[in-house]
């Protein structure tokens, strides 16, 4: 399982490439994003690697830091899990899945985790495999804690955050717009799970 990750090393290098710039030159992330209405086609699909406001350093990075950690620890592992090759097409699925929903709901939000939460589904193989491998309890404990994280931490903030700084908003539409995006990347992750899962049904010699 100590295996090479390179469409993860890839995909974070392209979030600092393009979020980092963007914090100190309003530029930079106008080029990347910018404001709406986008100006250039690209701008769809480069939103997946701009984090944060435009104007606001701390908020970029933060942002960034987050979805960074993300790909340290699931992105890195689930590629391990998956190989390159189909993890790579479950990024690209992932990203396309992303760039589709935005233009069909109108809404423009950046950040990775819109294809980062595809990788989740992933997440419980290990889990699955430590009932009869205890060899991969320490590797599940791991993914079960990212899975909380993901699926529960995140998304009650970001459907909480926005209820309690707005009040006049409906709850409900604050989780749903909050973790639209989120919801989306996890049901894509959750279709090629469906398509692989005959093939990742036994675990591998050892854990990462």
């Amino acid at each position: 399982m100590k295996k090479p990750t390179p469409v993860t090393n890839i995909f974070l290098l392209l979030c600092l490439g393009v979020s980092v710039p963007s914090a100190f030159f309003p530029g930079v992330f106008d080029l990347f994003s910018g404001e709406l209405p986008h100006e250039y086609w690209f701008q769809d699909f480069t939103l997946a690697f701009q984090h944060g406001a435009r104007g606001m350093p701390l908020a970029i990075l933060g942002h960034l830091a987050v979805n960074v950690f993300l790909l340290l620890t699931a992105g890195r592992r689930v590629e391990r899990l998956l190989g390159s090759g189909r993890f790579l097409l479950l990024s690209l699925a992932a990203w396309g899945g992303y760039a589709l929903a935005q233009q069909v709901c109108c809404i423009w939000i950046n950040g990775a985790s819109g294809i980062i939460y595809a990788y989740s589904p992933f997440l419980l193989l290990p889990i699955r495999w430590a009932k009869s491998h205890p060899e991969w309890k320490r590797t599940a404990g791991t993914c079960l804690a990212l899975l909380l994280l993901m699926w529960v931490a995140v998304t009650l903030a970001l459907g909480l955050v926005p209820f309690l700084t707005n009040p006049g908003q409906s709850l409900m539409r604050t989780f749903f717009f909050g973790n639209l995006f989120h919801l989306t990347a996890t049901a894509i992750g959750f279709v090629f799970f469906a398509l692989w899962s005959r093939n990742l049904s036994s675990a591998p010699g050892s854990p990462d």
